[in-house]
């Protein structure tokens, strides 16, 4: 068990305490947000403290950081305060929910993996990722740090996705592709071909 402060205090921070509390082996000690967007002196009744600030509360030797839980401006906050808080000496701590089935030994650092997952052998999820609940992770797959997973999205073996991308509800990718940094996958898109940086897909059969 470690002492936990999460990253946030929007609606997917009030999701990760439930998960946290219901099921997490970790506690929840506090919550952090830039101080710009501090406007009270605590959050879902614990301690509220600016990130520019957060030493003096929870000291990195103290604490684990949690989040930013938020996949906002194609998630380079949430990659940026985790090489913040690096920088800062801080550990991060992760969930992973019980009823998912995780066949990988190679998870990274700081991420947050909800219910009814399947992530089989030999796939590898980087730092920093959000995988959210009902998703299909197949062999040897490689999914790269600050990446966002919604929901129903199946992702075929042996496929390789760049850093920070975002992967909307119920998307498929085809088996043994590359995708590049930076790429969006819209909701329900079917993407059947190797995705250079910085690319948007939609539709069925993807259209960028």
């Amino acid at each position: 068990m470690a002492d936990i402060v999460i990253f946030g205090a929007g609606k997917m921070a009030q999701v990760a305490r439930v998960y946290i509390e219901r099921h997490g082996a970790d506690r929840i000690v506090g919550f952090t947000v830039d101080a710009a967007f501090k406007n009270s002196d605590s959050f879902e009744g614990y301690p509220l403290v600016a990130w520019e600030e957060i030493e003096s509360r929870f000291p990195p030797e103290a604490v684990r950081l949690l989040g930013p839980l938020t996949y906002r401006r194609l998630n380079e906050i949430r990659r940026d305060r985790f090489r913040d808080g690096r920088a800062r000496g801080y550990k991060f701590a992760s969930f992973i929910h019980p009823n998912s089935h995780i066949y990988s030994e190679s998870i990274g650092e700081n991420c947050f993996i909800l219910e009814n997952n399947v992530i089989q052998p030999f796939a590898s999820i980087g730092d920093n990722a959000i995988i959210w609940s009902g998703n299909h992770i197949g062999h040897h797959v490689t999914i790269g740090n600050h990446c966002f997973v919604a929901s129903q999205v199946g992702i075929a073996g042996d496929t390789k996705i760049g850093e920070q991308c975002h992967i909307a509800g119920q998307v498929g990718i085809t088996h043994g592709l590359t995708i590049g940094d930076r790429c969006v996958m819209l909701n329900a898109a079917f993407v059947y071909k190797n995705l250079p940086n910085d690319t948007v897909i939609v539709g069925r059969p993807g259209e960028v």
